[in-house]
């Protein structure tokens, strides 16, 4: 059954939102600080979200709060930072059970909103700073988390083709930041960047679950009343400009697979179709680029693509032996011509659009991507449930389609390929 959501502002650029679904037995608040995306702040933002989660002045210690936190039928506090398009999310939530299903009455959406507020606005300190220790210990893991990009050559492909895709924007920074600001951040600096964080944010509270939350409600807003609020931080999305050529960088590394990823621009504002024609293209495993550049051809052990509506941009990410590169390049670039030239059955766009429909009622299964939903929505301003934007995508028409294809062009190649010479280094899988 359909949710009902609800949405309002309560204090300066904070805004409570609630998703009452009875299906669930739990409940999760998430609060989401929005700032820019910036290679001086990501780290020290990504740092906070770990420190945050460890303790606070009424839980001094992390057993105590993992001790609070079991006995609430074992709450789970998360803390985390993401990046929507040129932003970064700092978030923190809290899972809990609906205080209807306590064995002994407990107040147990009370208590969790206690500890949610504690560790995000009254977080343990040491001499008016962030612990030393804490931040000692979470730094190191923060560098490890970033050095071990590596590990997954697919993922270091990826980030590297949005470095050269969006040069020079925001959206080209690690959620994460790098390890050089990393290494930066002490207990002062991420300090200051938390009450940054307070006072300038933009605040989204997400609320998800069966409860009606409006002992939630009361209680974030009145302690969101009491911040200092201002000036507060522009976060926005702008569409990437399109290269006047398409920029190539082949970089070597000790590997057997060379992973290609084809970087497309688009001024498409028809998302619905776009996201269609992306599954037609290369996101099923009916797709052209999956039945003819890995089946038909074997160019590929694996193509596909995925559109994003906060760039306008359209990726295709494979993996290929190094001596096809040149090939499997010429032959992705011709399925797109083909989707273009509107060469693909009402059976593939139908296809699509099931494979849309799954993932889209997919959000409601659970409680975290169901306020992941709204807030991406919100973030874009065109709120609307799954079930309105599967009939938006039912909706959409071959030559939707077709004109979303028209709209792409290639501005970017990436391939992290292997050695030539194999003597040169062992090859690592």
């Amino acid at each position: 059954m359909p949710n009902k959501f609800q949405r309002h502002e309560i204090g300066k650029e904070v805004f409570f939102s609630s998703i009452t679904d009875p299906r669930f037995k739990f409940n999760m608040i998430s609060v989401s600080f929005l700032v820019p995306l910036s290679e001086e702040t990501a780290s020290e933002y990504a740092l906070i979200s770990r420190v945050i989660d460890k303790a606070c002045h009424e839980y001094p210690t992390f057993p105590k709060l993992s001790n609070k936190l079991s006995s609430l039928y074992n709450a789970r506090l998360n803390t985390g930072v993401i990046p929507f398009g040129d932003s970064q999310v700092v978030g923190v939530d809290i899972e809990y059970i609906d205080n209807k299903y306590a064995l002994e009455n407990e107040k147990v959406e009370e208590e969790a909103i206690k500890i949610l507020l504690s560790c995000m606005l009254n977080p343990l300190l040491e001499n008016g700073v962030f612990p030393e220790k804490t931040v000692s210990l979470e730094k190191k893991i923060l560098i490890d988390d970033i050095e071990s990009e590596i590990n997954d050559k697919q993922s270091y492909a990826n980030h590297r083709s949005d470095q050269i895709m969006y040069k020079d924007e925001p959206a080209s920074v690690r959620a994460l930041g790098s390890v050089e600001q990393a290494k930066r951040v002490t207990p002062l600096t991420a300090y200051n960047a938390y009450k940054r964080l307070l006072k300038h944010a933009r605040v989204e509270i997400v609320c998800s679950g069966c409860s009606d939350f409006s002992a939630a409600e009361k209680s974030v807003s009145k302690a969101f009343s009491q911040l200092e609020r201002g000036d507060f931080f522009r976060c926005a999305t702008l569409k990437s400009p399109l290269k006047p050529a398409p920029r190539r960088v082949y970089e070597e590394m000790p590997i057997n697979q060379s992973k290609l990823v084809m970087g497309f621009k688009t001024d498409c504002e028809n998302y619905p179709a776009l996201s269609l024609m992306s599954a037609v293209y290369g996101g099923t495993s009916t797709s052209k680029l999956f039945m003819n550049v890995r089946e038909k051809l074997s160019l590929c052990y694996y193509c596909w693509s995925g559109a994003d509506r906060y760039k306008g941009a359209l990726t295709v990410t494979g993996g290929v032996d190094r001596e096809n590169l040149e090939k499997a390049e010429k032959e992705i670039t011709a399925q797109l011509e083909a989707v273009k030239n509107g060469d693909f059955t009402d059976e593939d766009m139908e296809q699509a659009k099931m494979y849309r429909k799954n993932g889209l009622k997919a959000y409601n299964d659970y409680l975290k991507s169901m306020a992941a939903w709204y807030l991406m929505c919100i973030y874009n301003d065109d709120i609307k449930s799954p079930e309105d934007a599967i009939k938006e995508s039912d909706a959409v028409t071959r030559e939707e389609i077709i004109e979303s294809a028209r709209s792409v062009n290639l501005d970017t190649v990436y391939a992290l390929i292997p050695y030539e010479s194999e003597n040169k280094k062992e090859a690592l899988d």
